[in-house]
């Protein structure tokens, strides 16, 4: 029996010697690799050759390790009591991603997101390799539903991860930012470092593609972690809606106004941003699921009030949508969006961006984000009145604490108008 703890170290052991290692941005840096300082011709090569100069010297990943040595870094560490978060495991399974210990400094580098290469580097050089590289390791990042989920790893979180990617309620009311995130949006705005497919039959607008992707992928990814929280650590605050409890109480407070529809004053509610846009966007191009989505979605908010302390009810409902979503985001990655159905979805967004904007903040956010990427998808020209638009709505949601459902709906009414 005294063997047992000694064969079970060995195992675990052998385990992570398994495990392949990242070997850090500068292997990628070659000028014959991706290190070139402008993009090669498409017709010259598949990839452009300049990511990694984008990357480090465009890119918000290269400096997220920098964010750590920040004053506001320092003092959460403070408030969690943590001596040094540019080493504490909870802040660097993010902030230095893809990054060896040697080269914590790079921040989220390249194998954050296209996988340790200690297996693959040689291989993904050969012509026709991506299978190859992909067998031995790489992250396929050209399927959107890997893709999705590769990004949502940090930019939601996933509990089940090693080190456990999670920005749970304590971190956020230490001072970490809360997290928002549109799959489309973030890519072009990383910036995009990646040939994008081009229109083709049966994929007309391959960005519309990538919105719709996200936004399925981001309600199931979502309901993957609060129904690991609902099993684990219930209730988690961070999977609620923020502003349900930090609002003004004042008699015009635009929540006391609002009322609470459809449940009683104080009991919990879901955070909507990642089922609002959705909701709309099933309607338009899978109603067939609209009934299913909704009832599942309604189950959660009735577990959610009636029987907010019971995590297996509401971690049951949560599956359910988990499903549900993710068998969207799969048809998604293989339905047509054409012009006039990506119109079609932009005027059922403004048609309840009311109800949207009622539900808050970060569902406001999702709006914001989505009309930005629908437009720019058929949008060939975008006219300097429709970004200045889509600027203003971004700059008025930069201050949550002064949010006005009104004051956003009128603006994001505006901006519709510009490109109807």
């Amino acid at each position: 029996m005294r063997l047992a703890p000694l064969i079970t170290a060995m195992i675990l052991s052998s385990a992570a010697a398994q495990q392949p290692k990242y070997l850090g941005a500068g292997s990628c840096a070659s000028s014959n690799c991706h290190g070139a300082t402008s993009a090669a011709a498409e017709q010259v090569r598949r990839t452009m050759g300049n990511e990694f100069a984008i990357w480090s010297a465009i890119d918000k990943h290269a400096v997220a390790y920098k964010g750590l040595e920040k004053p506001r870094a320092r003092r959460m560490g403070e408030i969690l009591k943590i001596a040094d978060v540019t080493a504490d495991k909870r802040c660097t399974v993010c902030h230095v991603a893809g990054s060896p210990e040697k080269t914590r400094s790079d921040g989220v580098a390249c194998e954050a997101c296209h996988g340790p290469a200690e297996q693959w580097l040689g291989t993904h050089t050969q012509p026709n390799s991506h299978g190859a590289s992909v067998a031995k390791g790489m992250i396929d990042t050209k399927n959107l539903l890997v893709r999705a989920q590769t990004c949502l790893g940090c930019h939601l979180g996933a509990a089940d991860t090693a080190g456990g990617k999670v920005v749970d309620h304590e971190l956020i009311a230490a001072g970490h930012p809360d997290l928002a995130f549109e799959l489309d949006t973030f890519g072009w705005a990383q910036p995009a470092h990646y040939r994008e497919p081009k229109p083709s039959a049966g994929n007309t607008l391959p960005r519309v593609r990538v919105w719709a992707v996200g936004q399925a992928s981001a309600l199931a990814e979502g309901m993957h972690l609060l129904a690991a929280h609902a099993a684990n650590r219930w209730p988690e605050f961070s999977d609620l809606e923020c502003y349900q409890c930090h609002h003004d109480l004042r008699l015009e407070s635009w929540r006391i106004q609002r009322g609470y529809p459809g449940r009683t004053p104080g009991s919990l509610q879901i955070n909507q941003a990642r089922y609002d846009i959705l909701r709309e966007l099933v309607a338009q191009a899978a109603p067939e699921q609209r009934e299913a989505l909704e009832s599942s979605m309604s189950a959660l908010a009735e577990a959610m009030s009636r029987r907010p302390c019971d995590g297996p009810a509401v971690g049951q409902a949560a599956r359910q949508i988990a499903k549900l979503a993710g068998g969207l985001a799969a048809r998604f990655d293989k339905q047509d969006f054409d012009a006039a159905g990506a119109r079609g979805i932009v005027k059922a967004i403004g048609a309840n961006i009311q109800r949207i904007a009622n539900s808050g903040v970060h569902s406001a956010e999702q709006a914001a984000m989505s009309l930005d990427s629908l437009t720019a998808a058929y949008e060939a020209g975008r006219q300097a009145e429709q970004n200045s638009n889509t600027a203003q709505l971004y700059d008025y949601l930069e201050h949550p604490s002064a949010y006005q459902p009104g004051e956003f709906v009128a603006r994001f009414r505006k901006a519709v108008a510009a490109v109807q």
